[in-house]
């Protein structure tokens, strides 16, 4: 199976498929039709809940979302008579007064091109995507739509069924799988990385593993889920305690170290109530010391770290944590995603030291500290802090 290389989304594109309309008629009342719902939670956090209709010409699904504000996401998308999606209409409005705005937009599918609008304000956007027949929109948490794909490559009768997902606002389609892993569980390709699903004997999702994807979430079918109530519950905490954010959000580190200046720009996870290392962070599995976008790491100056040079410039930091202990390894490769690691790129490789914080840290930090002897790298989370001495050029 040929997979093309996996754009990553803008934020607008992960804005885009994610509102909604209240409904008039709940989707449970809809006769005729397989429903359910779906709830996704992140360790101890509930990031969205969904509640949905399918028919043997129509998915309609309505979404409460947390990230990375509140929001209520309303689509029904038009089946052929393969079962296929021949169109897919979205709309989705924030819950919270003064946070976003309304959104609007359509995917129609002819053949091995998709014409998508998106209205996003007083802006429209046009696009004609190359998509493959059997193409599935993409919209943030909606795991009706994941199940949508699932079946399409249940119908085939193959046990590898290559497809493609759509994003509103996206520039191009992303190149994806379905796998059969058993007899009730299956892969689904989701940016590279792997959800793990289990399914009925009819191809429903039932349940669905994400901690190997950058997402990270864990899914649960419901029979049925209130989505208004979490939407009110989801507008009322963006009102008194702010919008949830990004999960990962963009920080830096700045620190002069001797004659070095050096810059650290990483993603910064929460622990939400997981085990991290070990879990979140598998062992022996390289880390990108963070989230999303690989840990862009810069000096202006030469290094020495545990014998190694490390000339001035750019590079990315990884790290391969064990039980016993973790690997650093400086990497020459800049700009990629967290899960583009080339090791033939790698220029040095070093042992970090392991101690215990004194309390659990919440949110990964990476701190650059200043000693009599040079400076001290370190990279802490939940009750682990990684170490790494090193000295500067003058």
């Amino acid at each position: 199976m040929v997979h093309r290389g996996i754009p990553r989304l803008t934020t607008f594109a992960l804005l885009v498929p994610t509102l909604s309309l209240l409904l008039t008629v709940p989707l449970a009342a809809q006769k005729g039709a397989d429903q359910g719902g779906f709830i996704v939670r992140l360790g101890s956090d509930t990031l969205a809940v969904e509640e949905y209709a399918r028919t043997n010409t129509k998915l309609e699904s309505q979404l409460a979302l947390r990230v990375p504000y509140a929001r209520r996401v309303h689509y029904i998308a038009a089946l052929d008579s393969a079962g296929h999606v021949a169109r897919f209409d979205l709309t989705m409005r924030p819950l919270a007064t003064g946070v976003g705005a309304p959104a609007l937009g359509t995917i129609v599918f002819r053949g091995d091109t998709a014409d998508v609008t998106v209205t996003l304000g007083d802006s429209v956007r046009q696009q004609h995507i190359a998509a493959r027949p059997g193409a599935v929109p993409l919209s943030m948490f909606s795991h009706a739509l994941v199940e949508q794909a699932i079946l399409q490559a249940r119908r085939s009768g193959e046990d590898s069924v290559a497809f493609d997902w759509l994003a509103l606002g996206s520039p191009e389609a992303s190149a994806s799988y379905v796998v059969r892993r058993g007899k009730d569980s299956v892969a689904v390709g989701l940016f590279g990385s792997p959800l793990f699903a289990k399914v009925d004997r009819r191809g429903r999702l039932l349940g669905l593993d994400g901690r190997a994807t950058t997402q990270k979430v864990v899914v649960d079918r419901v029979r049925e889920v209130d989505v208004g109530n979490f939407a009110t519950e989801f507008a009322r905490a963006d009102m008194t305690t702010g919008p949830m954010g990004q999960l990962s959000p963009r920080d830096t580190v700045r620190a002069t170290v001797g004659a070095a200046h050096l810059l650290v720009d990483y993603g910064r996870p929460r622990k939400r109530g997981r085990q991290i290392f070990g879990n979140v962070v598998p062992w022996n599995q390289v880390w990108r010391t963070g989230a999303n976008a690989a840990t862009q790491f810069t000096t202006d100056a030469a290094l020495t770290v545990a014998g190694a040079t490390i000339p001035a410039g750019r590079y990315t930091l990884w790290t391969l944590p064990r039980p016993t202990g973790a690997t650093l390894i400086i990497n020459r490769q800049t700009g990629q995603w967290g899960t583009d690691y080339d090791s033939t790129r790698d220029l040095a490789r070093v042992e970090l030291e392991r101690r215990r914080l004194a309390a659990p840290l919440d949110q990964f930090t990476i701190g650059i500290d200043s000693t009599a002897a040079g400076g001290v790298l370190r990279l802490e989370w939940d009750s682990t802090s990684f170490r790494l001495p090193f000295t500067a050029s003058r």
